[in-house]
């Protein structure tokens, strides 16, 4: 208890800022999801981290973000990243898509980000010979996500590891 006060005390004066700079058809719709493998030492547990954001080249407005831990220990980075990918396009890519159809009334894609090669690979192709246990263990279906990318109504976009926008949900500070 003493930890969360210290930790509202100490943040109070944090602000979440966006600006809107572009006209409304230059603007995208960005989801991070990000994971932390086996982050906390306790149970081993990885945490799964999702951003989102409208952005254009003149603007960058948060809309949403979340951080949860993973119900079952992941036995990789890869396994935690889909686990994290999952849980951020099912909970809040596709309710904003949803939400900015309806508001712009045209079809509007979503930018994917994700800053680890190998989930990336499985994401485009649907195959992970070696995850066959994720669907059963996470209740992740890897050929779901495959479809969701393949559509076209969300595009998977390589991110640099230090431009991770939803990294500093999975971090651990003490």
């Amino acid at each position: 208890m003493y930890r969360i006060i210290q930790f509202l005390v100490g943040s109070r004066n944090w602000r979440s800022i966006g600006f809107i700079g572009d006209d409304f058809k230059d603007l995208k719709l960005g989801l991070f999801t990000d994971s932390d493998f086996a982050g906390d030492r306790s149970d081993m547990k990885s945490t799964s981290g999702v951003f989102l954001a409208l952005y254009g080249r003149h603007s960058f407005f948060p809309l949403g973000s979340v951080s949860k831990k993973q119900g079952c220990i992941s036995h990789s980075s890869v396994e935690a990243e889909l686990v994290a990918c999952n849980f951020g396009v099912r909970t809040v890519g596709i309710p904003a898509l949803d939400q900015w159809q309806t508001i712009l009334g045209e079809s509007f894609a979503m930018e994917l980000y994700q800053d680890n090669q190998a989930t990336a690979q499985i994401l485009t192709t649907g195959k992970a010979p070696t995850l066959r246990h994720v669907g059963r263990m996470h209740q992740v279906c890897i050929g779901w996500l495959h479809e969701r990318v393949a559509r076209g109504d969300m595009r998977l976009k390589d991110c640099h590891t230090n431009c991770m926008a939803a990294d500093v949900f999975i971090k651990h500070f003490t």
